[in-house]
C-alpha cells in the first residue's frame, strides 16, 4: 500500500516529511509524494507517516547531499522528490559513497537537475535589470524575471549583498522578493503585466552595451548560448543585438583597414 505524503514543495517542506518517512523505515517505492500549493493547508491524512518529532535518532547524511537537495528541490520536475528520497534512502542504507558513483542513474539524474538549477541561478544574476519607479516620494527599483525553475530564494543573499543600499523588488511568476534596506520579504508571484515597462535607466544600459561590444571578438553561437533569446525581452541592451551583429562584419573590416593604414604610415 502506498503512503501519500503531502508537503509544501520546498526543501524546507520536504525535509521533515522525508525524515519522518526515513525514521518509519518506509521504502522509496511505498511513497507517493503529493505537493501542496503554497496556499493549501497541510492535511492530517491517515495514510501519511507521523510528523517528525522534535527529538529523535540522528540520521547521518553527507553535507554534499543536503547542498544538492536544496538546489534540486527548486527544479520544476515533480519526480524530483521521489528521486531525492530514493537517493537519501540509499545513502542511509549501506551506500554511503553513492554520490561518488557518477555513472549511477540516480546520481546522474541528480547531477543533471543540479546543473540546470546552477545555470538558471547564474542567468538570473546576469540578466535581472532593475527599473526605477517612484513610491511614496522615494525611488524604488523593480525588476521582472521569469526563471526556468523556482530559484528566487537561492539568489536572495546575492541580491541583498549586491544591492544592499537600494530598495528593490524582483517580480517572478512564482514569488516576489522585496528588500527595504533592512528586511527581506516574499509575496505571491505576479504576471509580467504588473512589472514597470521602462524608465530613464534603459538608455544607459543600451549605451554601455554598445560601447563594450567588440565586433572583432563576437561569436554568434556563443552569444546565443550565453544570452538565449528567451531573456531578450527583459533586457534593454538586447534590443541592440540584431543591429550590432548585422554591422559587426563591416566594423571589423573598418578596424582592420584603419590598423593597416597606421602600420603603413609608420613604416
Amino acid at each position: 500500500m502506498l503512503r501519500q505524503v503531502t508537503f509544501l514543495p520546498t526543501f524546507a517542506g520536504w525535509q521533515p516529511a522525508a525524515r519522518a518517512a526515513l525514521l518509519a523505515e518506509t521504502p522509496p517505492d511505498s511513497i507517493l509524494w503529493q505537493e501542496l500549493g503554497h496556499d493549501q493547508p497541510l492535511l492530517d491524512l491517515a495514510d501519511e507517516p507521523e510528523a517528525t518529532p522534535t527529538a529523535g535518532p540522528t540520521i547521518k547524511v553527507p553535507r554534499q547531499f543536503i547542498e544538492i537537495a536544496t538546489r534540486v528541490s527548486c527544479h520544476r520536475d515533480p519526480p524530483r522528490w521521489a528521486l531525492l528520497y530514493r537517493t537519501l534512502w540509499r545513502l542511509t542504507h549501506g551506500e554511503h559513497e553513492l554520490l561518488d558513483i557518477v555513472v549511477d542513474p540516480d546520481v546522474h539524474q541528480l547531477a543533471q537537475m543540479d546543473k540546470a538549477i546552477r545555470r538558471d541561478v547564474h542567468k538570473m544574476r546576469a540578466f535581472v535589470r532593475f527599473r526605477a519607479v517612484e513610491h511614496a516620494g522615494e525611488a524604488r527599483y523593480v525588476a521582472w524575471f521569469e526563471p526556468l525553475h523556482d530559484i528566487l530564494g537561492l539568489n536572495a543573499s546575492f541580491f541583498v549583498d549586491r544591492f544592499a543600499q537600494m530598495h528593490w523588488s524582483i517580480l517572478t511568476p512564482d514569488r516576489c522578493m522585496h528588500w527595504d534596506g533592512k528586511n527581506l520579504s516574499f509575496t505571491p508571484g505576479v504576471p509580467q503585466a504588473d512589472a514597470p515597462a521602462d524608465d530613464a535607466i534603459e538608455p544607459l544600459w543600451r549605451k554601455y552595451y554598445a560601447n563594450i561590444f567588440n565586433p572583432a571578438r563576437v561569436k554568434i553561437n556563443a552569444t546565443m548560448a550565453e544570452m538565449p533569446k528567451r531573456y531578450w525581452k527583459n533586457l534593454p541592451e538586447a534590443q541592440l543585438i540584431p543591429e550590432l551583429l548585422r554591422k559587426a562584419h563591416a566594423r571589423v573590416e573598418a578596424m582592420m583597414g584603419k590598423s593597416a593604414r597606421k602600420t603603413k604610415k609608420g613604416s
